[in-house]
């Protein structure tokens, strides 16, 4: 399995994933997770519906010279004119992702509540939402922080912190969305990962501004390879009320 990155951003879902019926799905979930709705942060966005899919791919070149490319996980994700939000998190096995979603989010923040679906199981999880605070800002929770990797010998103090650049790269388009693009470097002096020769992370990110939502995001590590979250299809239309509600035959249980 592949390093865990903050790339990936997940901020709700891996507490809940402790008591998500037990489904055995943790691992899918944590690899499926490329973005995140922020946790009783921000406002929900309005007036800008969308539905996409995203697909989060590993490559790496190892010392032996074998190739790895790798689609880890897919996301499928809504956002209604209201500002409700769904993502629905699909594991990938031998190139084949699954039929059916492995953990489904579901947050309205007019209602005040976020529900955790278990398709499996046909069972639905319903927190409340902290008073005030909407869940509707899909956005990365972290994406600029590289994961330190555990070393022998790690320095400490002023001396052992990355020393990070920032860039911008324009605008772009994709999948006809605009875009803004943003770069970070990440370095990290000699010692303070156990390394002889400084360690250089690029972090890119491309982000629609009309939409408040990453485009793309990708976190080029020399210890763990190239790590990439883009949305590969996105459709601007208003979403199908239902997918915003728990199916009638589910069970749900309150959660507080």
């Amino acid at each position: 399995m592949i390093a865990r990155t903050k790339i990936r951003g997940v901020i709700l879902v891996g507490a809940a994933l402790g008591a998500v019926f037990c489904v055995g799905a943790s691992a899918g979930v944590a690899q499926a997770q490329g973005i995140a709705i922020a946790a009783a942060g921000g406002h929900p966005i309005t007036g800008a519906p969308y539905s996409s899919v995203a697909e989060e791919r590993h490559t790496q070149t190892l010392a032996n010279g074998t190739n790895i490319d790798l689609v880890t996980a897919v996301t499928k994700q809504y956002r209604d004119a209201q500002g409700r939000t769904r993502m629905e998190h699909y594991s990938v096995h031998d190139g084949q992702t699954s039929e059916t979603p492995i953990l489904i989010e579901i947050v309205d923040p007019a209602a005040g509540v976020r529900y955790m679906l278990n398709p499996k199981l046909q069972k639905a999880q319903s927190y409340p939402l902290a008073e005030g605070r909407g869940q509707g800002v899909v956005t990365s929770s972290d994406s600029t922080a590289p994961v330190p990797v555990a070393a022998p010998t790690i320095r400490i103090g002023d001396g052992a912190r990355p020393e990070v650049t920032h860039a911008s790269l324009g605008t772009d388009s994709m999948l006809g969305v605009e875009v803004t693009g943003s770069r970070q470097t990440w370095t990290y002096p000699v010692g303070s990962r156990g390394n002889d020769q400084p360690i250089t992370v690029v972090i890119e990110t491309w982000r629609s501004n009309d939409l408040r939502f990453d485009m793309l995001r990708k976190q080029d590590d020399p210890r763990t390879g190239v790590v990439e979250w883009r949305v590969t299809q996105i459709d601007r239309v208003e979403p199908d009320a239902s997918l915003f509600q728990v199916p009638p035959d589910y069970t749900i249980e309150n959660r507080q």
